[in-house]
């Protein structure tokens, strides 16, 4: 089963952008059904042009939509009968893939792209970087950068066909992990820091490779985050026609790794973070953080967030600082019993906020109930539960603001929690912190050293419940770190463990033959037992000259049928 079309992924590659719903739509090179359903869905009419009947059949037994016309066509010298508002060309650099190089490919369509684009209509082009990082990383000779280019551009390249065609209005988006399956998509006016680079969820596209692809990310972006467009994976590529309005869009992310139930989508604006639903399965996690953001009002917590319109609005904070930034800062100065303090008054503003709860009053109806955490009365009796828990209220979602903290991208809500389960997440979900303090420091001096098994099973299950783990197994699938002579002795060891397993298979299946054979034997003696004894008994004895008398007559009646 093909998970990542099961969970309709590839889709998320135009969820996002913005369609005229009035406009008729013209994709040159087959599509996965996914991406034509999206296509359909946002548009009035789908046009499909397609290299055989064998790719049209496949399409046509996957999808029935009175607004989508495919076609074979494989001529991109010609002008079509009507011109189009869109031309997406996704995927379309993999055309004919052992035929001509991508440059040479799209040379040619994009002319016949430009020629039959409305003048006020756009191009979409889609297509994988020749130096992505995942060129560097796999293993298998065709997709690297030496042999990729049979399908991939680099961003130089891309630029080139452009100019050459006279379209010097686009807009470039940054595709993680590539465009087939979306997580996190850049701008060039918000590129990754060593925080956001870490949505990059691999979907385990290949066994082994020879390192971490975020991991390289991060070290790249250490020393010149404009050196990540270069190593970006795939490119999404606005182009005008004649002109190209700002969108404002700066960023995009999905929640892949997450229960269909809990997936969203994240769109920074210039201006606003903007939180919606995909579809009608997910609808009601964004009503349940409607209903965070109404309780956060009602107790006077302040919030950046709104809604409005099915979606979850926030103010986008450029100028201000998060609340880790601050904390970071004072550990940057060695201000170490300051950072201490103002994590302890964080606390203090909590419980006040949250409202305290004796434990005698939910003690059969709190967060370790729910989640079936074993513990005994004297391990939590030191411990403050609060009735309203986000539990999510980590540094990294508040900004302080006028020695204000303001939190946003709450979406989370469980009743009767400890609050110093909350401050364990703080520190845990704070890395840069424990750089410059030990991990084992830190939860002491806040007094969580003794929780620390308590509450690490406590989010994992909570991440668990969250998860989608066909998802995460596939995401986790890729070993890294792998040389050749690596490669080599791993593929060696699965060999032999599949031969033990089917040596041990033969063994125990002549196992069960060699006992089913004795039963048999079994059967037989005594089959043969019960025949001697009819033999040797006075009645068949007895019998006899009837048995021989009928088998005469019986003779000689065959005999006459002559």
């Amino acid at each position: 089963m093909d998970l990542i079309k099961e969970r309709k992924l590839r889709k998320n590659i135009l969820h996002w952008y913005n369609i005229e719903k009035e406009s008729d739509i013209l994709q040159i090179g087959y599509l996965p059904v996914e991406i034509i359903e999206e296509l359909c869905d946002k548009s009035k009419n789908v046009t499909i042009l397609v290299e055989n009947e064998e790719q049209k059949n496949t399409i046509l037994k996957e999808i029935n939509r009175t607004n989508l016309e495919i076609k074979v066509q494989n001529d991109f010298s010609t002008f079509l009968e009507k011109k189009y508002d869109y031309i997406t060309l996704i995927g379309t650099a993999e055309m004919n893939e052992y035929g001509n190089r991508a440059y040479k490919r799209l040379e040619n369509i994009l002319k016949f792209a430009k020629n039959n684009c409305k003048d006020s209509g756009k191009i979409l082009l889609v297509v994988d970087n020749k130096y992505g990082m995942k060129s560097w990383t796999t293993l298998s000779a065709t997709k690297n950068i030496i042999c990729n280019q049979t399908y991939a551009l680099s961003q130089t390249l891309v630029n080139r066909l452009l100019r050459e065609n006279g379209l010097d209005k686009y807009k470039y988006y940054y595709i993680l992990p590539d465009y087939k399956v979306p997580n996190v998509i850049f701008t060039d006016d918000y590129l990754p820091n060593l925080e956001s680079i870490n949505r990059n969820f691999g979907y385990g596209e290949e066994e082994f490779s020879n390192f971490n692809q975020t991991e390289a990310y991060s070290e790249l972006l250490k020393e010149n985050p404009e050196s990540f467009k270069f190593f970006a994976n795939s490119f999404f590529v606005e182009i005008g026609r004649t002109e190209l309005e700002d969108n404002g869009i700066r960023f995009v992310s999905y929640t892949n790794i997450r229960k269909e139930k809990y997936k969203i989508q994240t769109i920074i604006y210039k201006d606003r973070v903007e939180k919606t639903c995909l579809n009608e399965k997910n609808r009601e996690h964004i009503e349940n953080i409607m209903k965070n953001i109404d309780f956060m009002n009602q107790k006077n917590i302040d919030t950046l967030d709104k809604y409005e319109n099915g979606k979850i609005i926030s103010k986008y904070i450029e100028n201000s600082k998060s609340y880790d930034k601050i904390l970071l800062e004072l550990l940057e100065q060695d201000k170490e019993e300051e950072f201490f303090a103002k994590i302890e008054n964080y606390k203090k503003y909590l419980l006040d906020k949250l409202e305290e709860v004796e434990y005698s009053e939910i003690e059969n109806d709190n967060i370790l109930k729910k989640y079936d955490i074993k513990y005994t009365e004297a391990q939590i009796e030191k411990l403050h539960f609060v009735k309203y828990g986000l539990w999510d209220l980590i540094f990294q979602n508040a900004f302080y603001i006028d020695d204000k903290l303001y939190f946003y991208d709450q979406e989370w809500f469980d009743y009767n929690i400890p609050i110093e389960f909350i401050i364990y997440r703080t520190i845990a979900y704070f890395p840069n912190a424990h750089s410059f303090i030990k991990s084992e420091e830190l939860y002491k001096r806040l007094g969580l050293e003794k929780y620390i098994d308590l509450f690490q099973e406590l989010d994992l299950k909570i991440q668990e419940e969250i998860r989608d783990e066909e998802i995460w197994n596939i995401h986790n699938r890729t070993k890294t770190g792998q040389t050749l002579m690596d490669l080599y002795y791993n593929l060696k060891n699965e060999f032999e463990n599949y031969k033990l397993n089917y040596n041990q298979t033969i063994v125990d299946k002549n196992e069960e033959i060699k006992e089913n054979n004795i039963e048999l034997k079994e059967e037989i003696q005594k089959l043969h037992e019960q025949i001697e004894k009819i033999y040797d008994s006075n009645s068949w004895k007895i019998t006899k000259p009837i048995r021989w008398l009928g088998k005469n007559i019986k003779g000689k009646k065959l005999g006459g049928r002559k």
